[in-house]
C-alpha cells in the first residue's frame, strides 16, 4: 500500500531532475555568451582583471580544494544518480569508469600534484602534461579529473579543466572530449610510465549515445578492460552541452551497469549481475542511499563519543564505504560530513570508488 506511494514520490524526483538540467543548460548557455563578450570587450578594468584571475585559479577563490597549494576554487565535479532514460539520450557520452580514487591532477611549476577530493595533497610526480615538463618556474598550468587507480599505479582520465593554460570549464562536454583526445594523440609518452612521465594516464574512452551500435557492442563486452584491469567500476553520463561544473550536477549521470537494463533499456553481459537486493533501479537507489547513510551517522556518533572521552584515536574509514556515503542525497548527510571535517578527522588515503552520486533534488 504505501509501497506503491514510496515509489510515485522517487518517480516525482525525475521529473525535479529533467526540470532542473534544463535550467542548468539555459543558465550555462547564458554564461558562455556572457564569457564571450568578455572576451570581445577592450576593457582592461580591475573588475575584468579580477575575472580573469578567478577563471584562472587565481586567489580569489574560497573553496577548499587546492586553496592552500594555488588560492584556486575548482573542486571536482560530481555526478547524481541518473534516475530514468532522458529525453534525448542522443545528448549524452557515455565513459565506463574503473574503480579507484577520484582526483584532481595539476601540472605546473614543474611538477605534477595529485589532489584528494577534499582538496588534500596525496603526492607529487613527473609527467609529460603541459605544466611539468622539469621545466621549473613554469606558468603554465593542467587541470585534470581523474581517476587514480593504485594497484596499477596509474592515472584514468575522465575530463580537464585547464588544458597548458587553456581554461576549458565553459566549454561544452563533447568539445572537452575533443580536445583531450586531441592532445593525448599528440602526446602518446603520456600513456607511457618513464622518466618524464613517472604514472601512465590513460584517456578513457567516450561513447557517443548516438551511436547505438557501440554503445550495444561496449554493454555486452566483459571484461570491459582487457584482462579485467582495471575493474570496472559503473557507467558515467555527460550531456554534451554541459560545461564543467564544481560540485554536483544533474547533466552527469551515475549507473552501475545492472541498472542499465532497467533504466535505458540497453541489454547488458549477464557477467554483471545484480544485487540480491536489487528490485527496481529508483528504489535500489534511496535505499542504498538509506544504508550509507546509517553507517555514515554511527560512524560519526562513534567519534564524537571518542572525543568526548578525550582520546586522541583517530577514526579510520574504509574508502570504500567513504565513497559510497557521498552518494547520498539526504541533505543532513552533507551537514555530518561538513561537521566531520570541522573535527579534522583525516580523510582516508586507500583506494575508494570512483564515482561520487549526489541526488541534488
Amino acid at each position: 500500500m504505501f509501497r506503491d506511494l514510496y515509489k510515485q514520490s522517487i518517480k516525482g524526483r525525475f521529473q525535479l531532475q529533467e526540470e532542473r538540467r534544463k535550467k542548468l543548460l539555459e543558465e550555462q548557455k547564458r554564461k558562455r555568451f556572457l564569457l564571450q563578450d568578455l572576451q570581445r570587450d577592450a576593457d582592461l578594468s580591475d573588475n575584468r582583471h579580477k575575472t580573469k584571475l578567478c577563471a584562472h585559479g587565481g586567489k580569489l577563490g574560497a573553496s577548499r580544494a587546492l586553496k592552500d597549494a594555488y588560492g584556486s576554487d575548482y573542486t571536482l565535479q560530481l555526478s547524481e544518480w541518473l534516475r530514468d532514460r532522458p529525453v534525448s539520450l542522443d545528448d549524452w557520452a557515455m565513459v565506463p569508469c574503473p574503480k579507484g580514487q577520484r582526483c584532481l591532477l595539476m601540472a605546473t611549476n614543474g611538477r605534477t600534484d595529485m589532489y584528494s577530493k577534499a582538496g588534500r595533497k596525496r603526492m607529487t610526480f613527473h609527467t609529460c602534461l603541459p605544466g611539468d615538463n622539469g621545466q621549473r618556474g613554469s606558468k603554465i598550468s593542467t587541470l585534470l579529473d581523474c581517476v587514480y587507480s593504485s594497484d596499477q599505479d596509474t592515472f584514468y582520465v575522465l575530463d580537464a579543466l585547464i588544458y597548458g593554460n587553456q581554461e576549458l570549464i565553459h566549454c561544452e562536454a563533447q568539445f572537452r572530449f575533443f580536445w583531450l583526445r586531441s592532445k593525448f594523440d599528440e602526446c602518446h609518452d603520456l600513456a607511457e610510465r618513464g622518466i618524464n612521465n613517472e604514472k601512465p594516464l590513460i584517456l578513457l574512452e567516450r561513447l557517443d549515445m548516438e551511436n547505438i551500435e557501440n554503445v550495444s557492442e561496449a554493454l555486452l563486452r566483459f571484461p570491459f578492460f582487457p584482462n579485467n584491469v582495471p575493474e570496472l567500476d559503473g557507467l558515467l553520463f555527460y550531456h554534451k552541452e554541459s560545461s564543467y561544473t564544481c560540485g554536483s550536477t544533474p547533466l552527469v549521470g551515475w549507473l552501475f551497469v545492472f541498472m542499465v537494463p532497467d533504466v535505458l533499456g540497453y541489454p547488458v553481459n549477464e557477467s554483471y549481475q545484480k544485487p540480491s537486493d536489487y528490485t527496481e533501479p529508483l528504489v535500489y537507489m534511496e535505499e542504498f542511499d538509506a544504508k550509507l547513510a546509517c553507517k555514515k551517522q554511527r560512524r560519526f556518533r562513534k567519534h564524537s563519543n571518542s572525543a568526548e572521552m578525550d582520546t586522541t584515536e583517530t577514526v579510520n574509514c574504509d574508502e570504500d564505504e567513504y565513497a559510497k556515503f557521498d552518494k547520498t542525497e539526504n541533505g543532513s548527510l552533507l551537514a555530518l560530513l561538513e561537521a566531520e571535517r570541522r573535527l579534522e578527522i583525516d580523510e582516508p588515503a586507500d583506494q575508494f570508488l570512483t564515482c561520487d552520486v549526489n541526488g541534488g533534488d
